[in-house]
């Protein structure tokens, strides 16, 4: 039907029209009737304002506007409407001519198009031949992240759009695939590419652009476009790239040779061989095999050593079972001369193997072990020489003090003065003698004659060593003041003579007229890292402190060398292994021993040690109730 056309005068009354009019407005129509144009079509703002605009003067035209007929029949119509001046000099409008092309059935196509396109899940496009977007579903405006007011009339060109190649590099507009379909006229199929929506990062989508053409041998008229969301697909697919990378650098760089084998199985599903599936460099390196030349072998062709050292029953076990293999073995066969350690995990029907060269290490610990047993051996040869010093050392010292006795009751008047000097001389030399053998067998049975350890109460140890000390502290006029101790696991024998010792020295060094006071408290705390070899990470602080003569800062490492003195003899007795021994002790409990600066006189030594130990089969408790320990 041509576009009906009608002339209408200031009022909207018809003043002439084409046929086609009558045809739109259902009616034969004569000047005697001179209907309004809202007698035809129902009355409507829009269209009041655009004949309104026309008698004014400005001209309008406009598409897709939707207009009724008074009996109900709806048209969508593409409508220009233009001033009309009809003879009149001074250019006043005298009506308005209202041109409308009848676009209902392209319409009516359109809908059902997009009532079609909503039913799919794939975003649907159509683009004209300038580029410009007329049409797009709802799964569309999904994944462009975009309503269809900001794609429908929106061109390919425009900036708001922007995309990626799978390579993730920039994909100008003009190579975007319905843009593609409609420049060279062929359709595009599965083109991937990604697409930034209006917030967020792109999605990712796949696209099929097909070109509409009325001929064959025509420019595309329009573009038909569908795409699919593909951004989950893609991700996952990167992250398993990533992941590959990742595991293929790991192969690549691992020190150990990691293989993977499936299972071959016999008639009767029994594990028969394991074939070869994968090979990291290390591999290759430790079987000297290039892994393209392993991959399809049968592991018993290419190593039947593995059998003979029962490495393949191994294997089997551990895909029957799903149970972890670890194992050393010397592995001497097919030119492999080496210690290795294996370790196999079951892969789905097949073993993944690790394996690892522990030649050096193994050679090292028998190296250490040698080792070991010739310092055995020596320290045999010193408790040897330990016991002879006990017993064949002490005979002649005795002998010595027994004679130096003699001469004094047989040659008494013979002796004059001096010789009497001479034989005090020797007495005591012998007696320091006797001392310090004695003292240095103390110190090496800190480790050759140990007691197992069990648990032990610090306060009956501390009882016991008053009690020896009684007299000594009945002497200086001192007093041990002492708080209630725990209980943790130790010998006890070690542990009465670190005490012992402490505190006999604190008595012996005591300030001239001012009466020793010995303070002896305890304390279990955790500390962050087990101390030395010992596991645990509970300890007790066992501090003695005193109001002695003290000890000066800069001999706090020395004092607990052997025979090492910061007093003369004739000062203080003693050989200087006191301290020694006390060090040696903590040590063979897994702790320490320091001396702790104080700022008065007197001094302050800390012992830390586990509460427990390696072996004790008892826990230590505190104690329940305290006992008064004081002497």
């Amino acid at each position: 039907m041509p576009a009906p056309v009608a002339l209408m005068g200031p009022a909207l009354h018809l003043q002439a029209w084409s046929a086609s009019w009558e045809q739109l407005a259902g009616a034969a129509l004569t000047a005697e009737q001179a209907p309004t144009f809202f007698d035809i079509f129902a009355e409507h703002p829009d269209w009041r304002r655009r004949l309104e605009r026309a008698l004014s003067g400005e001209a309008d035209e406009g598409t897709a506007a939707r207009l009724r007929h008074v009996d109900g029949t709806e048209y969508w119509v593409d409508w220009d409407v233009q001033p009309w001046r009809h003879e009149r000099a001074d250019g006043t409008v005298t009506g308005l001519l209202l041109c409308i092309h009848d676009k209902t059935p392209q319409q009516r196509a359109e809908d059902r198009f997009r009532a079609l396109a909503d039913t799919v899940d794939e975003g649907v496009l159509l683009m004209d031949r300038s580029g410009v977007f007329q049409m797009c579903n709802t799964r569309a405006e999904e994944i462009l992240g975009r309503s269809a007011g900001r794609i429908v009339g929106s061109s390919v060109r425009d900036m708001q759009w922007r995309g990626l190649r799978e390579d993730g590099s920039p994909l100008p507009n003009e190579s975007f695939p319905f843009w593609v379909a409609r420049y060279t006229g062929e359709p595009v199929r599965n083109r991937v590419m990604g697409i930034y929506p209006s917030e967020g990062p792109p999605r990712w989508i796949q696209v099929s652009a097909q070109p509409l053409c009325l001929d064959r041998d025509d420019d595309p008229y329009a573009v038909l476009a569908s795409f699919a969301d593909i951004t989950e697909q893609k991700l996952s697919e990167e992250a398993l790239r990533a992941s590959k990378d990742m595991l293929s650098s790991v192969l690549v760089s691992s020190l150990d040779g990691i293989m993977v084998f499936s299972a071959v199985r016999g008639e009767d599903d029994t594990v028969v061989d394991f074939e070869w599936l994968l090979a990291n460099p290390k591999a290759s390196e430790l079987v000297g095999h290039p892994a393209d030349e392993l991959m399809g072998e049968r592991l018993l062709d290419v190593f039947p050593g593995h059998r003979v050292e029962g490495l393949f029953d191994d294997y089997v076990a551990v895909v029957e079972t799903g149970e972890p293999l670890e194992r050393e073995l010397y592995y001497e066969h097919e030119g492999i001369e080496a210690w290795l350690q294996v370790i196999a995990v079951q892969l789905s029907d097949g073993v993944a193997v690790t394996v690892r060269d522990i030649t050096e290490r193994k050679e090292a610990t028998q190296a250490m072990a040698a080792t070991n047993a010739e310092l055995e051996q020596r320290n045999q040869t010193l408790r040897e020489f330990a016991y002879i010093a006990s017993h064949d050392l002490q005979e002649p010292l005795r002998k010595i003090s027994a004679f130096a006795d003699l001469m004094r009751e047989d040659y008494q008047d013979a002796v004059d003065e001096t010789g009497e000097y001479y034989l005090e001389r020797m007495q005591d030399a012998a007696e320091r003698m006797s001392t310090l053998i004695n003292d240095l067998l103390a110190y090496s049975r800190v480790t050759t004659q140990t007691e197992p350890y069990e648990t032990v109460d610090l306060n009956e140890i501390l009882d016991n060593v008053c009690s020896d000390l009684e007299i000594r502290i009945r002497e200086v006029g001192g007093r041990i003041e002492a708080e209630d101790l725990p209980r943790i696991e130790a010998d006890p024998t070690q542990m009465r003579q670190l005490l012992q010792n402490l505190i006999g020295n604190a008595l012996k060094f005591h300030r001239e007229g001012v009466p020793p006071v010995v303070n002896v408290s305890a304390t279990i705390e955790q500390v962050e890292a087990p101390l030395d070899e010992v596991e645990s990470t509970e300890v007790c602080r066992l501090v003695i402190s005193d109001n002695g003569i003290g000890i000066e800062e800069k001999y706090a490492d020395r004092i607990f060398t052997p025979f090492k003195r910061l007093y003369g003899r004739s000062q203080y007795e003693g050989t200087g292994m006191g301290l020694a021994i006390c060090q040696r002790i903590a040590q063979r409990h897994g702790g320490r021993i320091e001396l702790t600066p104080t700022s008065g006189p007197g001094s302050t030594f800390t012992v830390i040690v586990p509460t427990t130990q390696e072996g004790s089969a008892e826990p230590p408790f505190q104690r329940a109730t305290s006992t008064d320990s004081n002497t």
